[in-house]
């Protein structure tokens, strides 16, 4: 599992500032086995369910980007838990956010992702590749998130909840950035961080 190692600067509550050091993981892995892709052609929601066995905060959502050269459009992103949206925002088209293996991401406030709970994460889906059916592509999770199953809304329902099961095809779309574990202590955003890559398997 590759992971990001960042200099994360928190505020203590009763003390001085200081400086500690954060691991900061991608929640889902791409290996694609293929050079095989998709161009959704209509305008829906994709996404993925999964459970969480830990605490977890999220601080960054992110696009699969074929070729590492910018999104074609804008798409609308979320979090949903139970039904509800609880998160929403739009990562734009081009080459804005940080790329890390495929995936381009924007920063977010921190959103807690509860121990025992369940989200569906959700992107619109209309211009850019996504990578095709399991035979195309092997994903690993960390170990706090259990990946469920693909979801995709109806055809050309716009940004809304994915609530029908596509198991054989369109594997993934949107990821996020999770830190395991996470401190009470206030974090500061990721567009100013010094950013150093590690492989660990």
């Amino acid at each position: 599992m590759k992971k990001v190692i960042l200099t994360v600067i928190v505020t203590l509550l009763l003390m001085n500032a200081s400086v500690v050091w954060a691991e900061i993981f991608p929640a889902l892995e791409l290996e694609r086995n293929g050079s095989g892709y998709t161009i959704p052609g209509n305008n829906r929601t994709h996404g993925w369910e999964f459970s969480v066995s830990e605490d977890l905060a999220v601080v960054g959502l992110g696009i699969f980007d074929l070729f590492d050269d910018g999104l074609d459009f804008s798409h609308e992103i979320g979090i949903w838990n139970s039904g509800q949206l609880v998160y929403s925002t739009t990562i734009p088209a081009g080459t804005e956010g940080i790329l890390i293996d495929q995936f381009r991401y924007i920063e977010i406030d921190p959103l807690w992702l509860m121990d025992g709970e369940t989200y569906v994460i959700g992107n619109t889906t209309p211009g850019d590749p996504f990578v095709g059916n399991d035979s195309l592509a092997t994903i690993t999770t960390i170990s706090p998130i259990a990946y469920e199953r693909t979801l995709i809304s109806p055809s050309d329902s716009g940004f809304s909840l994915p609530t029908m099961v596509v198991d054989s095809f369109y594997r993934l779309g949107p990821n996020f950035l999770v830190i395991p574990e996470p401190t009470t202590l206030l974090l500061f955003g990721l567009g100013g961080l010094l950013i150093v890559r590690k492989r660990s398997r």
